[in-house]
């Protein structure tokens, strides 16, 4: 479980919205960082290379369906990357999708 500005958060979550949205792939990774005083959780995911087709409005839209469906299962406000597939790097577990770049007080 993750603690993302006073939300629990469950990595199981957002791996449950992503996978089903069929335009995602099925690697992704979830980013968390200090901004100041706040939590910053960036979710990175990789798409099908189908989606590369140099139109961009179809690529500001999926981010934003992804987003959309993310706040409402987490309640968090997440920041969305879009990547091709390979660029991520591929982990069994969802343990290792996460990594937490916040200093440890």
């Amino acid at each position: 479980m993750l603690i993302v500005n006073g939300v629990n958060v469950f990595p199981s979550q957002i791996e449950e919205v992503i996978m089903r949205i069929p335009e995602v792939g099925n690697n992704y990774q979830v980013h968390l960082e200090k901004e100041g005083a706040l939590d910053k959780l960036i979710v990175k995911v990789e798409i099908y290379s189908k989606m590369f087709k140099g139109d961009l409005k179809e690529l500001d839209a999926l981010k934003e369906k992804i987003k959309t469906e993310l706040k409402a299962s987490i309640i968090i406000n997440p920041v969305m990357e879009l990547h091709e597939p390979g660029s991520l790097p591929v982990f069994e577990g969802k343990a290792k999708r996460v990594v937490d770049f916040r200093t440890k007080i």
